[in-house]
């Protein structure tokens, strides 16, 4: 071996050493506050909002999918699998919300505790009042209805409040010791919420009554919330692209309704509502499908503020 080849052989035995020291020492020196903060995984950024409210930085909180993203349709890649393996506390929204990617990430992720009917798995869904149940056999040729009832309850304050409530209750199930800050979180997270909330119902009172078309059955929770009325929506069947007679039956509605507002959220296109729009005189509302949905968007009462802003504005 020549004399710089042993060089650099005694240099590696004296680097690698001292690395490994250097890695351990960082780990060691990670504060203990965030190696004890329970791993929280959602299905969802609205579900992934509440709980950094009510988990604060005892809680390290991470969402499947993107607030961009419609949540019937999520690439179940094993990434996500891998973060339900490491999770302490898995909330999802139900009513077969998730049924499309959500059940073979949560067998492939081997941690019994989060499989249905878990000791670590929230359903959403279980804290509410649930709206929009079908009534009789359900089957494919009504589109994708979701049998157990409507799942998008978020857009509703008083839903989610529920929602924050059975949240701070699991973190006190799984983190005892910081049950009493998980309560004083809650708490103040209700305090500011119902403070909005009174914000929220004054812009939208001199509206109530009024109809809007949607362009999926999105919006009912917010409707029921609002008092607002549904006037109908673009597509015919849940999950069933609209034909071109249903656009123009959509269109007599709006006529006939003094419809001024097409409710759309970002993850779909506008093409369908463009139409009923043009011909009918209603504008087309986007709104962002959850939190995180658009730039800026980074909480569920600025969610709300968003939404109440933009259909408040549409239909004055």
């Amino acid at each position: 071996m020549s004399s710089s080849s042993k060089g650099r052989h005694a240099m590696r035995n004296l680097v690698l050493p001292a690395l490994a020291a250097a890695l351990a020492a960082a780990a060691l020196a990670t504060p203990s506050r965030a190696a004890a903060a329970v791993k929280v995984v959602t299905t969802t950024e609205g579900l992934a909002a509440i709980a950094r409210e009510v988990g604060g930085d005892k809680a390290d909180v991470q969402s499947l999918s993107r607030g961009a993203q419609d949540p019937h349709f999520v690439d179940a890649n094993p990434m996500l699998a891998v973060k339900l393996r490491n999770a302490d506390l898995l909330v999802d929204v139900g009513l077969d919300l998730e049924i499309g990617w959500l059940p073979p990430l949560v067998t492939q992720s081997r941690n019994a505790a989060i499989q249905p009917g878990g000791p670590r798995r929230l359903t959403a869904a279980s804290a509410v009042v649930v709206l929009d149940v079908p009534t009789g056999p359900v089957s494919r040729a009504q589109g994708d209805l979701h049998p157990g009832g409507n799942p998008h309850f978020l857009t509703d304050p008083r839903r989610a409040a529920k929602v924050a409530e059975a949240i701070a209750g699991k973190l006190s199930e799984v983190d005892g010791k910081d049950a009493p800050y998980f309560a004083s979180r809650l708490q103040d997270f209700e305090r500011r919420l119902h403070a909005a909330e009174a914000r929220w119902q004054a812009k939208l009172a001199p509206l109530v009554g009024r109809k809007v078309l949607t362009r999926h059955r999105t919006m009912t929770y917010f409707l029921d919330w609002s008092g607002l009325v549904s006037a109908g929506e673009l597509e015919p069947r849940p999950g069933v692209p609209p034909s071109p007679a249903h656009l123009a039956e959509m269109v007599g509605v709006a006529q006939r309704e003094a419809v001024k507002a097409i409710l759309v959220e970002d993850y779909y296109d506008t093409k369908s509502a463009e139409v009923v729009a043009r011909h009918s005189g209603a504008k087309i509302v986007q709104i962002p499908g959850d939190v995180g949905g658009e730039p800026g968007i980074d909480s569920y009462e600025r969610y709300v503020d968003v939404i109440v802003g933009r259909v408040a504005g549409a239909l004055q």
